[in-house]
């Protein structure tokens, strides 16, 4: 996984243009898992994260998790992959 943070903007880029959908999803799925442990959000803060392919070619975009607070202060996440250009 690579994680970059350009201008405040968080994005991570994860398996192949090769790699089907659900691979994708899955391997999403556990880089949010690795992230939602590592982020720090204030009280109230929601961030959205692209997760997008490495190549070869032109990245393609998989999803965006939007990771927040819940009420206990755990950070959490949901994904979406209706924005996918897979």
């Amino acid at each position: 996984m690579k994680t970059s943070n350009h201008q405040s903007k968080l994005s991570i880029h994860c398996g192949s243009n090769t790699d089907s959908v659900e691979t994708l999803e899955k391997i999403c799925k556990e880089e949010a898992e690795k992230l939602a442990k590592t982020i720090e959000l204030a009280e109230g803060d929601a961030i959205s994260v692209p997760f997008w392919t490495p190549g070869p070619g032109f990245p393609e975009l998989i999803g965006v998790g939007v990771f927040s607070k819940d009420e206990t202060g755990k950070v959490v996440y949901e994904l979406d992959f209706s924005e996918s250009t897979l």
